[in-house]
C-alpha cells in the first residue's frame, strides 16, 4: 500500500522535483554549503513528503526498502538548524512536550536502523546535542522524552559504554522523578481521563523497561542472563496492550521504539557470536575498545556461512575497511577450536604489509593464547631465525609467497601440517611474477597439504569468483557490498576570471554499487583566495583548504618519490599552524637521528603532513604509518607503495596524477586507493578528488573510473595466449628468450618444475597432466579443448626442461633451494670453478667481506651476482650508475652502522645532488641494493659452501639485509628493533643465542628498566633512553 502511495506521488512534477532536489543536497552538500533553493510552499510540501515516507517507511512493510531509502535522504535534507524548517517539521509532525530536534533524530535514526544504515545513523547522531534539549515539566513529555533520548544514546554509543550508561542513568532519574511529577500530572484529569493517561504512563514505563534491558544487554555482553528478545517483545506487548484502541500515534511510535531495540541487539557485537569461547573472549576484549557492534558486512559474511567447517575454500570479497581482519581472526579461533595444535598461515603480498597483519593479530589474539610470528623481512632464512621458528610453538605465522615458498622448499618444521591457508589480497595473484608464484604456490600447497583449508580475501576480484573456491576443493564464495562509506568521485576545476572566482565539478558514476545514479555536474563560488600559480596547483591548494577536516586524514598520490616530496612542501606552505603531538615530536627526533640530520621529512611532520614511499627507511615508513593510524597526522603525500604496507582508511583522497612512474594508473591500483576513502564511524563520504585541469587528465581519469578492477585472470594464461611463439623457442631450446620474454610467466614456472624435478620423484606424463589441472588457469578456461592445449603446452614445456637438466640433479637442488634459475645457477657453478675469491671460503667471514680498509672481496662477489638476471642489480640508472666498489662501500658502511646521511656521500652519484633529493634516491636504492644483494649472496654462498642435499643457512645475507656485523644484534633487528640500538641492545643476550627465541627476547626486552635503556642507548643518538623504549614499543609488538 505505502509505495502505492508514493509511486502516485511520484507522478505530480513538483513532488518528483522535490525528490530530486532531496538527492542532491544529499550529495552536494559533502561538497559546498549547498542550500535547497525553494519557495516556502514548496519548503512546506518537501517537509511533509519527507514526513509522510519516513511514516509510511517506519509504520509499515517495506519489503525492497525504496521507500524507506526515499525517505531517510528526503528527512536527512531537512535542515532542522534552518528556522523555517524547524518550525515546519514541528507543525507537522510535531508532539507535545517533546523537543523538536529529539524527535528529528530519532525518526532519522529510525530509518537508518531499518535501511541497515547504522554506521550513518551513528555519524550523524554525534551531531545531536543532549544539552540542549527542551525538559518540560509535563510528566508524560518527560517520560517520552527520556525513553527516545535513552534510545538515540543507545543508538549511537559513542566512546563505547558512555552513551549507554548515560542512558541508564536517564531512565533512573526518571524513577527518582516519579513520585514528585506523577500524582501532580494525574491529578489534573477527571477520573475517567485519569485512569486512560495512568495506563498510557504504564505503557511508557514498560517500553522504558525494554529500553533499559536492552542498555544492559549491551553492558553484560555474553553474562546477560534472559532471552533479550524475548524481554523487548514482552514489554511492548504489554505497552501497546495498554493503551488498548486509542492513541494510535503513541502506540506507532512504541513499535518503532520496538523495531528500534530489536534491530540494536541483532547488531551488537554479542548477538552471533556466542558460539565458541575464544570467540567470546576476541569479542569481550573489542567491546572494552568500543566496539560493540558488528558491521552490516561483518553480520552479512557470518550469516552466508562463513565459518562454514565443511567448505574446503571460503573466498571472501569484502571492501577495504568492511572488517575482513575480524573475519579471518573468527576462522583463525574456529580452526583451533577444532583441532587445539592446529597452525594457521597468513599470506600476504608484500613484506611491508607481514608488518601491520602481524601487528594486528598480536593485538587482538596473544591474549588468547594463540601465538602469531611473522617471518623476517630478509628473503633468506639464517641460523638464527631458523631456529627460532623451529623452538617457539607458533600458531599463526605471518609470511610473504616468497618467504612462505623458501620455507616448503627447505622442508622447514614451521611449515608442516597447516591446517588453514588464509590469502590476504588474494587479487594480486594476476600480477605480474609475483602473482604467477602465488598461484603456483597455492597449486603446490593444494597438492602437498591436502588436508589444509584455505581462506581468500580481497577487497575485488571481479569476474569468476565462484572459480577461486572451486579450484582449491570447493566451498563458499561470499561477496558483500556493503561500504562503510559511500565514495563520491570528484572532478574538479578551479576556474577565476577578472570577474568570477568559481570551482567547477563533476560527480562522477562508478562501475561499482553507489545510489548516485548517473553524473551530475555544476558549479558553486570559491571562498579561498588562492595564491598557487598553476591551474593543478589550484586544485590541490582548494582540496587541502576545503576538505581537509580535523581529525580526519587526506592522502594525496603522486607519481612518483620526487613528486610526494614536492606536494608535501606545498602543502606545508599552505598550512598555517598545527599542534604537533608528543609522538609526532619523538618520531621526528627518530628520524633526524638514523639519518644524522634534520630532513625536509621532518619538517613536514611537524605541521602533520607525513610523507610515505620507496625512499623511506624501513623503522620510518612503520612509524609513519604508526602515527597516521593514530590520527594523528592530517595529511599523507605518497606513492602508491602505501597501499602495500599500510592497511588503514583516510577520508579523501587527492589523484595528483593518473600516473604511476612511467606508467598509468590501472584500474586496480586506482580502486586499491580510492576503497580506502571514507573511515569507519567517521566520514559518511569517503571524497576521491581527480584534477580535471586539462582534457587529457578529465578523459583519463574518466576512463579509470568507468572501469570496475580488472577481471581474474591467471598470469600463466599469458603462455598461453602465446603459445605459437613459446613452442618455436622450445623446438629451438632457447630457454634464455623465453625468461627473457615471458618473465613473469615463464620465469616462476620454469622454477615451480624444477621444484619437482629436484624431489627426485619419478613424475610421469599424466602426473603432470594432473599437476596442471589443478592450476587456475586450468579452472579459468572456458572449454574442454583449451584446457587441454593448456595442459599439453604445459607438459611439453616440463618435457623440454627435464630433458635438457633432468641429468644434473645438483644443479636442480640448488636452484630450487635458492630459488634461483638453472642458467643463474650454472653461472655461479662456472664462477666457483674459475674465481679464487669467490671459492675461498675464508673470505665468507663477515670481518673479511665487510672489511672497511679493503671492500675487494666484497666487491668481486657483487661483481658475479650483479650478472644473473634476478637480482637485476647490474642494471644501469640514471640515478646511480653500477659499479660493485661502490656498492661494497655502501654496504660497508650499512653493516658497520654509519648513519645514512653518511652512507649516501660515499656514492659520487649522490654525492653531488641536494640534500633532500639525495637522501630520497639513495634510501631508494639502498633499499634495493640490501635487498638484491642478500639474495645474490645468499645463493652464491650456498653453492660455494654446501652441497646440494645440505644447504647450509648463513647469516651473510641477513646482515647484509638488516644492516649489522654479527648475530646477537641480527636477532633483534628480526624482532623489529632499529639499526642504530641493536648494536648496544645486544648487551642484553647472555651466553649462547640458541637458547633464545623470538618471544623470550622480546619479554626481555619489554622487561628493561628505565636505567637499563639509559645504559643501552647508542653512544651518539640523541635519544634519551626513555625515548628509545617509546620507540621500541612502537616497533616491536
Amino acid at each position: 500500500m505505502n509505495r502505492q502511495i508514493l509511486d502516485s506521488l511520484i507522478q505530480d512534477e513538483l513532488i518528483r522535483s522535490l525528490l530530486e532536489k532531496s538527492v542532491d543536497a544529499y550529495w552536494l552538500s559533502e561538497i559546498y554549503d549547498y542550500t535547497l533553493d525553494m519557495t516556502d510552499k514548496e519548503q512546506e510540501i518537501f517537509v511533509r513528503l519527507s514526513i509522510l515516507c519516513t511514516t509510511l517507511s517506519l509504520t509499515d512493510e517495506d519489503k525492497d526498502g525504496k521507500t524507506t531509502e526515499y525517505a531517510y535522504k528526503l528527512l536527512l535534507a531537512v535542515d532542522m538548524d534552518d528556522p523555517k524548517f524547524h518550525s515546519l517539521f514541528g507543525n507537522i509532525v510535531g508532539i507535545d512536550e517533546v523537543d523538536n530536534m529529539l524527535l528529528y533524530y530519532f525518526l532519522l535514526s529510525s530509518l537508518a536502523l531499518k535501511n541497515d544504515n547504522t554506521i550513518s545513523a551513528r555519524i550523524n547522531l554525534r551531531q545531536f546535542d543532549s544539552d540542549v534539549i527542551n525538559v518540560t515539566e509535563d510528566w508524560k513529555g518527560r517520560v517520552l522524552s527520556s525513553i527516545l533520548h535513552a534510545l538515540i544514546l543507545l543508538i549511537r554509543k559513542d566512546n563505547g559504554f558512555a552513551d549507554i550508561k548515560y542512558a541508564l542513568q536517564l531512565i533512573v532519574e526518571l524513577q527518582s522523578e516519579q513520585e514528585k511529577f506523577e500524582t501532580e500530572y494525574l491529578h489534573r484529569y477527571q477520573f475517567k481521563e485519569e485512569v486512560g493517561e495512568a495506563l498510557s504512563l504504564l505503557a511508557l514505563y514498560h517500553t522504558s523497561k525494554a529500553v533499559v534491558e536492552t542498555a544492559h544487554y549491551l553492558i553484560d555482553g555474553y553474562s546477560y542472563s534472559k532471552r533479550i528478545e524475548n524481554v523487548i517483545r514482552v514489554h511492548i506487548d504489554m505497552a501497546v496492550k495498554l493503551l488498548g484502541d486509542g492513541q494510535s500515534r503513541l502506540k506507532d511510535i512504541i513499535r518503532i521504539i520496538s523495531a528500534d531495540l530489536k534491530f540494536i541487539c541483532q547488531n551488537s557485537i554479542w548477538a552471533h557470536t556466542g558460539f565458541q569461547d575464544k570467540i567470546r573472549l576476541l569479542c569481550e576484549k573489542k567491546s572494552q575498545s568500543g566496539i560493540l557492534e558488528l558491521l552490516p558486512s561483518q553480520r552479512n559474511a557470518l550469516a552466508q556461512k562463513l565459518l562454514d567447517v565443511y567448505a574446503s575454500a571460503t573466498v571472501l570479497q569484502m571492501p577495504t575497511s568492511a572488517g575482513k581482519t575480524l573475519l579471518a581472526e573468527f576462522n583463525i579461533i574456529v580452526t583451533k577450536s577444532l583441532r587445539a595444535d592446529a597452525k594457521i598461515i597468513y599470506i600476504v603480498p608484500s613484506r611491508a604489509l607481514v608488518n601491520q597483519v602481524y601487528y594486528d593479530l598480536k593485538s587482538d589474539l596473544a591474549d588468547l593464547n594463540i601465538n602469531v610470528e611473522k617471518t623476517s623481512s630478509a628473503i633468506e632464512i639464517d641460523p638464527t631465525e631458523n631456529e627460532f621458528l623451529a623452538c617457539d610453538k607458533i600458531d599463526i605465522l605471518v609470511s610473504t609467497p616468497e618467504k612462505l615458498d623458501l620455507l616448503i622448499r627447505r622442508k622447514h618444521p614451521s611449515v608442516d601440517d597447516v591446517s588453514l591457508f588464509i590469502v590476504d589480497e588474494a587479487h594480486t595473484i594476476a600480477n605480474g611474477d609475483r602473482g604467477a608464484k602465488l598461484e603456483l604456490l597455492m597449486a603446490l600447497l593444494k597438492r602437498e597439504r591436502p588436508n589444509a583449508k584455505f581462506m581468500l580475501l580481497s577487497p575485488f576480484l571481479h569476474g569468476k569468483k565462484d572459480v577461486m573456491a572451486e579450484w582449491l576443493g570447493g566451498g563458499n564464495t561470499i561477496q558483500i557490498d556493503w561500504k562503510p562509506a559511500e565514495k563520491l568521485l570528484i572532478g574538479l576545476i578551479c576556474h577565476k576570471t577578472t570577474r568570477k572566482n568559481e570551482v567547477k565539478y563533476e560527480l562522477l558514476d562508478s562501475a561499482y554499487d553507489s545510489s548516485l545514479k548517473g553524473e551530475m555536474s555544476g558549479c558553486f563560488e570559491n571562498p579561498y583566495q588562492l595564491q598557487s600559480k598553476s591551474d593543478k596547483d589550484h586544485i590541490l591548494e582548494f582540496s587541502c583548504k576545503h576538505f581537509a577536516k580535523p581529525g580526519k586524514t587526506m592522502l594525496i598520490l603522486c607519481q612518483g618519490k620526487g613528486m610526494a616530496n614536492k606536494r608535501a612542501g606545498f602543502i606545508y606552505d599552505l598550512v598555517d599552524s598545527f599542534a604537533e603531538t608528543d609522538e609526532i615530536a619523538l618520531v621526528r627526533k627518530y628520524i633526524n637521528d638514523e639519518i644524522g640530520k634534520e630532513t625536509a621529512l621532518t619538517k613536514y611532520l611537524s605541521k602533520g603532513i607525513a610523507v610515505h614511499h620507496a625512499g623511506l627507511s624501513d623503522e620510518a615508513k612503520l612509524l609513519i604509518e604508526y602515527l597516521i593510524r593514530e590520527k594523528q597526522i592530517k595529511y599523507v603525500s605518497a606513492t602508491t607503495t602505501i597501499a602495500e604496507g599500510v592497511n588503514f582508511p583516510v577520508s579523501t583522497v587527492f589523484f595528483d596524477d593518473y600516473r604511476k612512474g612511467d606508467s598509468s594508473l590501472t584500474s586496480n591500483d586506482f580502486w586499491n586507493i580510492a576503497g580506502r576513502a571514507g573511515r569507519t564511524l567517521v566520514d559518511n563520504f569517503g571524497k576521491i578528488i581527480m584534477p580535471f585541469h586539462t582534457p587529457r587528465s578529465k578523459e583519463v581519469f574518466k576512463g579509470i573510473v568507468q572501469k570496475s578492477s580488472d577481471e581474474l585472470a591467471s598470469v600463466l594464461a599469458e603462455l598461453f595466449i602465446n603459445e605459437e611463439e613459446v613452442r618455436s623457442y622450445l623446438a629451438q631450446e632457447n630457454i634464455y628468450s623465453l625468461i627473457k620474454h615471458y618473465p613473469d610467466s615463464f620465469s616462476p614456472l620454469f622454477q615451480y618444475f624444477v621444484h619437482l624435478l629436484s624431489a627426485g620423484k619419478n613424475i610421469y606424463a599424466t602426473e603432470v597432466e594432473d599437476l596442471f589441472k589443478d592450476s587456475l588457469e586450468y579452472y579459468l578456461l572456458d572449454t574442454e579443448g583449451q584446457r587441454s592445449r593448456f595442459v599439453n603446452l604445459c607438459k611439453s614445456i616440463y618435457q623440454f626442461i627435464e630433458l635438457k637438466y633432468g641429468g644434473t640433479s645438483g644443479v636442480l637442488q640448488f636452484a630450487d633451494k635458492t630459488g634461483f634459475s638453472v642458467p643463474s645457477v650454472l653461472n655461479i657453478m662456472r664462477e666457483k670453478s674459475h674465481n679464487d675469491v669467490i671459492s675461498d671460503l675464508s673470505g665468507w667471514q663477515p670481518d673479511i667481506m665487510f672489511n672497511k680498509q679493503d671492500t675487494s672481496n666484497l666487491a668481486e662477489k657483487i661483481r658475479v651476482i650483479a650478472a644473473l638476471k634476478e637480482t637485476r642489480l647490474g642494471t644501469e640508472s640514471d640515478d646511480a650508475p653500477f659499479s660493485p666498489d661502490q656498492i661494497a662501500k655502501v654496504i660497508t658502511a650499512w653493516v658497520k652502522g654509519d648513519n645514512l646521511d653518511s652512507i649516501s656521500l660515499i656514492h659520487p652519484s649522490f654525492r653531488t645532488l641536494k640534500e633532500d633529493e639525495r637522501m630520497t634516491k639513495f634510501m631508494k636504492k639502498m633499499n634495493d641494493i640490501r635487498f638484491k644483494t642478500s639474495w645474490g649472496l645468499s645463493a652464491l654462498e650456498g653453492i660455494v659452501k654446501g652441497n646440494e642435499n645440505d644447504l647450509r643457512d648463513s647469516y651473510i645475507p641477513s646482515l647484509v639485509y638488516y644492516g649489522v656485523d654479527s648475530e646477537r644484534p641480527l636477532a633483534l633487528r628480526m624482532l623489529g628493533i632499529p639499526r642504530s640500538l641493536s648494536f648496544s641492545l645486544a648487551n642484553i643476550i647472555e651466553g649462547d643465542l640458541k637458547g633464545y627465541s623470538f618471544s623470550s627476547l622480546r619479554e626481555k626486552i619489554k622487561g628493561l628498566s628505565p636505567s637499563d635503556w639509559e645504559n643501552f642507548k647508542p653512544e651518539k643518538s640523541n635519544l634519551s633512553g626513555l625515548e628509545w623504549q617509546r620507540i621500541v614499543r612502537i616497533l616491536m609488538k
